[in-house]
């Protein structure tokens, strides 16, 4: 890892300390002792490993890639003022939309967007209600308590976390949620209680997400109705990728051709869909495919200029 980069780190370590309010809480969700974070921040790297350096880059969302993210394509645009209206009005919102729709990509915008503000991020897994606690509590830098503790001793550590932050209108995002076990998803309804117009929550799923709630509901399960509810029984569906989108992320990676943009585009395999507006235009649902597209001409540029090069020494 070079210097810049190693500098990068630290100043996301330090707006990292800014939101949750102490270096010991940022060891804590770093997995590392105290004395080792300030080793880093005191520049004593020569007793950190690179394997370390990249953990606590990955811990913290710092990226090292070139891939450039346009905030003004449509469903980061959607997501970033979704964020900024469920942080202003404390709103429990439910996302539920295809896998490589970017809404990871919109989460992480976001945080980088408000930097050392009460936004915290969660990429949920197949979590019953403990392990959920113990993860969201290691990402909110809450020290595990002594000895045996119950489910919910930890449930209330966390909701006591939010409460005391309700003044900088905290916003807990929970991505992947539809991987949750039920038993994780029923302790948001305690959550909800605990902390009304102090916290908001925007969980961020695949379609399952919705499907497997409302099938909850159906078949009376326990708890799903009540998630439902404090969700809104609405949940939030993102547009896709219009031929303007693809654009925009071309030209913010580079790729400034119309014409290359046109095929970029086609090649994504866009689908006809209704509009918010009403009208119907081709949309690509997959952005992944977009970015491994656009990944791809660019590394054949990369590779023709050094033939072009080595052509040109050569002769």
């Amino acid at each position: 890892m070079t210097k810049l980069q190693k500098l990068q780190v630290i100043e996301a370590i330090r707006r990292e300390i800014d939101t949750l309010g102490s270096a010991s809480r940022v060891a804590n969700k770093l997995g590392i002792s105290k004395a080792t974070l300030s080793n880093i921040l005191n520049r004593k790297w020569d007793r950190i490993s690179t394997e370390l350096w990249n953990r606590v880059a990955s811990a913290l969302h710092v990226s090292f890639g070139s891939w450039q993210v346009h905030p003004e394509v449509s469903n980061t645009r959607m997501l970033m003022n979704l964020f900024g209206k469920a942080r202003q009005h404390a709103l429990f919102v439910p996302v539920s939309y295809y896998a490589g729709s970017g809404k990871s990509q919109a989460a992480k915008y976001y945080i980088s967007e408000h930097p050392g503000e009460a936004v915290y991020y969660l990429n949920s897994r197949e979590w019953a209600r403990r392990e959920f606690l113990t993860n969201l509590m290691r990402v909110l830098g809450i020290e595990p308590p002594k000895g045996v503790v119950t489910v919910d001793q930890l449930g209330e550590l966390v909701i006591r976390f939010f409460q005391e932050r309700a003044q900088w209108k905290p916003l807990l995002i929970l991505d992947e949620a539809d991987k949750l076990k039920p038993s994780a998803l029923r302790w948001l309804i305690h959550l909800f209680n605990a902390t009304e117009d102090k916290l908001a929550v925007v969980i961020m799923g695949t379609e399952n997400l919705e499907k497997e709630i409302k099938r909850g509901v159906r078949l009376a399960k326990k708890g799903y109705d009540e998630i439902d509810s404090r969700f809104g029984r609405n949940y939030i569906r993102l547009m896709g990728a219009t031929r303007s989108d693809v654009a925009k992320i071309c030209e913010a990676n580079g790729i400034t051709e119309k014409e290359v943009q046109a095929r970029i585009f086609k090649e994504a395999g866009p689908v006809q869909k209704r509009l918010p507006d009403g009208s119907f235009a081709q949309v690509v649902e997959d952005l992944r495919r977009v970015k491994r597209i656009v990944q791809r001409e660019l590394m054949r540029r990369e590779l023709e200029a050094v033939n072009v090069a080595r052509e040109t020494v050569n002769g």
